[in-house]
């Protein structure tokens, strides 16, 4: 498998709740609810989640400059007030690592790594750090047992966030090197072992990538999916199509229903699943109806963007539903590079009211 191949560049393929990405106007008003919401309630945290969505939604229509402009003003909003309780010091650090975020979406993954890096260290050593313009100082938090809180959060981050600035670019032994360094490979179907998984796969070594997935510890049902999805695609690397049992994968499959926050990784999955099979057959078509049935059924533009990105569910289902999935996305507004006056305005308002929110509910402490 190339590095770079559009299967490889799936994975990992981790359950992880994201946002979703419904009809651009809907989501807009999502926000603005959520920021009212978060002021009647004096809760930051909600008033955070209204940061990082919007941040989010700008990146999503192509607007990268507003995009980064509330990363920064969030995380103002918090370090002007540390030292901080544990939760407040992860929620100012959360748009920092949106911005390495947006690195990598941008094509940047050694700078984002970098700055993740050089966030680590920090936290880790208490000393000052500067993330491009952002200055994260020392004292970040009020406790130790705060800032022990916040490295085991940011640990996390930098093994998936991490491993994908290398793997995005190809590079799946620099990311298994990167993972290896920070004790995060583990034994279940997590992000450590499919990069160890792919960084075989990669290289051409099917027989090393069976051993792993023989040596995985069962997780969840998704984990199992994932395993086995893994587990077909070593089979045919190694030639080994005998192997192959399509069917029990495609069940496997189709009984994890996704909720609105793996829509993408639902989506993904299935379109790996797709890959596996590799050609028009009755058990490909059910895949593909499965797919459009999923994006339709969210309405969900993260969705819809993967399968039309994919030949082979193109090229199985029919032109209404490759309508279907257009309109999703054309009502979602992905890459369209503009957001209309009026939306822009109620964003800007919902960003407004949780800055407020954020610094009326989080002190400036008295420094001792």
């Amino acid at each position: 498998m190339h590095p770079n191949d559009p299967i490889a560049q799936r994975f990992p393929l981790v359950a992880r709740p994201r946002p979703a990405c419904p009809p651009l106007t809907e989501r807009v008003h999502a926000l603005l609810d959520l920021a009212r919401t978060a002021a009647r309630q004096n809760d930051p945290t909600r008033a955070s989640a209204v940061y990082n969505q919007s941040a989010l939604l700008a990146s999503d229509l192509g607007l990268p400059t507003l995009a980064r402009d509330l990363c920064h003003r969030h995380a103002d909003a918090y370090l002007r007030a540390c030292p901080l309780p544990g939760q407040s010091a992860i929620r100012a650090l959360e748009p920092v690592v949106n911005l390495a975020r947006l690195h990598i979406r941008a094509g940047n993954g050694d700078t984002a790594r970098q700055h993740l890096l050089t966030l680590y260290e920090a936290v880790s050593t208490n000393t000052d750090a500067q993330i491009g313009s952002i200055a994260v100082p020392a004292r970040l938090t009020a406790t130790t047992e705060d800032r022990r809180k916040v490295r085991t959060w940011l640990w996390t981050v930098l093994l998936a966030d991490g491993a994908r600035a290398l793997t995005a670019q190809g590079r799946w032994n620099d990311a298994l090197t990167h993972i290896e360094e920070h004790r995060g490979v583990g034994k279940r179907m997590l992000d450590g072992r499919q990069v160890a998984v792919l960084a075989a796969l990669t290289t051409d070594d099917p027989a090393h990538a069976a051993d792993l997935l023989h040596g995985t510890t069962p997780g969840e049902p998704w984990e199992q999916v994932v395993t086995a999805c893994l587990t077909a695609l070593c089979h045919r690397a190694a030639q080994q199509t005998a192997d192959l049992d399509v069917e029990s994968l495609v069940g496997m499959y189709k009984s994890l229903e996704p909720n609105p926050g793996t829509a993408v990784f639902s989506s993904r999955l299935g379109l790996t699943i797709l890959d596996v099979i590799g050609a028009d057959t009755a058990t490909a078509r059910r895949v593909a109806i499965e797919l459009h049935r999923r994006a339709t059924k969210q309405n969900d533009g993260y969705a819809a963007l993967e399968n039309l990105r994919h030949p082979l569910f193109n090229a199985l289902v029919t032109e209404g539903q490759q309508r279907d999935c257009r309109e999703i996305l054309d009502a979602c507004a992905l890459g369209a590079g503009r957001l209309p006056d009026e939306l822009r305005e109620l964003l800007m308002a919902a960003a407004g009211t949780s800055d407020r929110t954020i610094r009326r509910t989080v002190p400036v402490r008295q420094r001792r």
